[in-house]
């Protein structure tokens, strides 16, 4: 009886086991069905996935509209400031040292920063190439993503590559010089 016994309870515990694993499983795979997208998401604004020419377009406009309207930012020129690297981490600035002023405005990540600024300076201009270095590296006080961007040369910058040709509406592309 000993014999019989001992698998029957061996038995029972494995069916246990085993469905305690599956369930297990499954509420892990339906969470990771479920945040996936919001995991993709996250990993975009941080900047290590990045963003496809469309994407970064609603996102600017998503992200910019909050403050003023688009037909500000396509009136933006060489004449009204700095390059949009700088206007866009000068924005990121502002909203998180006054997050109780701006509360309904999320924080502008990495990865937000750089699709946004390669949007405007396709749609709407791209000057930074009229300031020296020295001055946008300190405009943009140890920002290192904008700075990679402002680094990184214009034809490697997908989201513009992708976007050149097109322009905001509004936008005055005349008085700028031609992407390169």
């Amino acid at each position: 009886m000993v014999r019989i016994v001992v698998p029957c309870v061996f038995y029972i515990f494995m069916n246990k086991a085993i469905i305690v694993i599956l369930i297990i499983a499954g509420l892990f795979l339906a969470a990771v069905v479920i945040l996936g997208k919001d995991a993709v998401r996250l990993l975009k604004a941080e900047g290590y996935i990045k963003y496809s020419a469309d994407e970064a377009v609603e996102l600017a406009h998503k992200k910019c509209v909050q403050c003023h309207s688009i037909d500000k930012t396509a009136k933006y020129c060489m004449r009204c400031g700095p390059p949009f690297v700088v206007v866009v981490h000068n924005m990121r600035t502002l909203i998180s040292k006054d997050r109780d002023k701006y509360g309904g405005i999320g924080e502008i990540k990495d990865g937000e920063a750089v699709a946004i600024a390669q949007v405007w300076n396709a749609l709407v201009g791209n000057w930074e190439d009229s300031w020296r270095k020295q001055d946008l590296a300190k405009l943009l006080d140890n920002d290192a993503a904008l700075i990679k961007l402002m680094n990184t040369p214009v034809k490697e910058r997908g989201i513009e590559v992708a976007l050149k040709g097109k322009s905001a509406a509004g936008s005055d592309l005349t008085i700028m010089k031609p992407m390169k």
